[in-house]
């Protein structure tokens, strides 16, 4: 079983996040961190600028990590993955890459309606079409919210944040929507997710846990 994963995300901090959680799931994977952005506001522009720019931008990092014999790739970004077609690279490229859109497919098929949260709203667009390209008749509700990635930068405590994000009543409105599940859309977010937790009537999603059964799958291959 091959264990050198690149763990890509858009800023420094959530590359962090990604590489600990890989560290904690399984101590022998070798990791190597790559953040694609320095902050989120790089990474937002990214994300909005061209698709031959973003795809020259992803050329030039999969060219260097490839070159240090790199072969498996976990994406630790929400809305990176929904601004770039990270499936079709990998087939192009004949490497295996894991993202939270794949986690969000099975997601689909298992409830009817979800509410999330993403850091900008080409993440969220990219969420609800993946659910409807699974199930066009499901119930979407969603929200975007830079704020909260700032604050998670910036070392604000989670406390501080639901507080300063208005998360209680965020809480409120999607358990009122109707929503079965609330998806931490984005890979920052669960830096808060165990302060908030008794805060919301629904369970909090986080796609972590089965991005690496994903990956552990390609590694096995």
């Amino acid at each position: 079983m091959r264990n050198k994963v690149a763990v890509m995300a858009g800023t420094p901090v959530d590359t962090k996040m990604g590489a600990d959680f890989l560290a904690a799931k399984d101590p022998s994977l070798e990791l190597v961190s790559y953040p694609v952005s320095r902050d989120p506001i790089e990474q937002t522009m990214w994300q909005f600028s061209s698709e031959e720019n973003k795809r020259a931008r992803m050329v030039e990092v999969f060219d260097e990590l490839e070159a240090r014999g790199i072969r498996d790739f976990f994406i630790y970004c929400n809305s990176m993955s929904g601004a770039f077609d990270f499936d079709s690279f990998a087939v192009e490229r004949g490497v295996h890459i894991v993202t939270p859109f794949q986690v969000y497919r099975n997601l689909a098929h298992r409830y009817q309606n979800i509410a999330f949260n993403s850091a900008n709203l080409l993440g969220a667009y990219g969420i609800e079409k993946t659910f409807r390209d699974i199930k066009p008749d499901m119930d979407v509700i969603g929200m975007a919210h830079l704020a909260i990635v700032r604050d998670i930068e910036a070392g604000y405590a989670p406390e501080e944040i639901i507080e300063r994000q208005g998360l209680k009543s965020l809480a409120r409105f999607f358990k009122e929507a109707g929503a079965e599940i609330w998806l931490l859309g984005c890979t920052h977010f669960p830096y808060i997710k165990e302060a908030m937790q008794p805060y919301s009537e629904l369970p909090l999603i986080d796609p972590a846990d089965e991005m690496y059964d994903l990956l552990v799958k390609g590694l096995q291959e």
